[in-house]
Order: C-alpha cells, then sequence, then structure tokens
C-alpha cells in the first residue's frame, strides 16, 4: 500500500461555510492525501487511523482525482504515520501513473 501527501498550497476559501472556517484557522494552506489507483480502501483504513472522517473524501466528479483533504497538523500526522511525500516532480509522476491505470 502506498498513500501520499503532497505539498501545501494556499488556496482561495472554499463556499462551504465549515470548509471556510475550518481552512482559516491555517491560512487556507492544505495538501491532499491521495493513494495510487485501485487503493481506495487502504487510503480509507489510513485516513481514519489518522482521525479522518469518510464523509471527508473526495472523488470523480465532484473532485478530479480520489483524495482527503489535509490541513497542516493532518499533514503532519499522515507522514508521521508512513505517508509517502511527493514533490512537484513526484506528483506528476504519480500522475502519468494513475492516468495510465485508468480504463
Amino acid at each position: 500500500m502506498s498513500v501520499y501527501v503532497d505539498e501545501l498550497v494556499v488556496h482561495p476559501p472554499p463556499k462551504d461555510a465549515a470548509a471556510r472556517h475550518a481552512g482559516a484557522r491555517y491560512g487556507h494552506r492544505w495538501c491532499h492525501l491521495f493513494c495510487d489507483p485501485g487503493e481506495e480502501a487502504d487510503l480509507h483504513a489510513f485516513a481514519a487511523h489518522i482521525g479522518l472522517k469518510r464523509e471527508w473524501f473526495q472523488s470523480p466528479p465532484a473532485a478530479s482525482k480520489p483524495h482527503y483533504d489535509l490541513t497542516p497538523p493532518r499533514r503532519a500526522a499522515a507522514l508521521e504515520a508512513g505517508a509517502v511525500e511527493l514533490d512537484r516532480a513526484g506528483l506528476r509522476a504519480f500522475f502519468a501513473r494513475w492516468k495510465a491505470a485508468r480504463p
């Protein structure tokens, strides 16, 4: 199983009031927790292990890729629990694998 996190990035405030409030605590900086194609069950187990709720999972068509959003403290928890940190080059390679694995 491989679970990944990307870099923290400042995002525009979301439309949803609860998400906007949560994001404001961290300067609207967050990143994503995601997995290799076909390993979503492992992603959900990992997410639960670091305290994420299943209803926070985002997937197509509402999102471009299956993922959870992470605040800075949750990102730290994911890395401590064994998530692999991807830089921009690693993220590009991941998306190439993800696209190739799609039917």
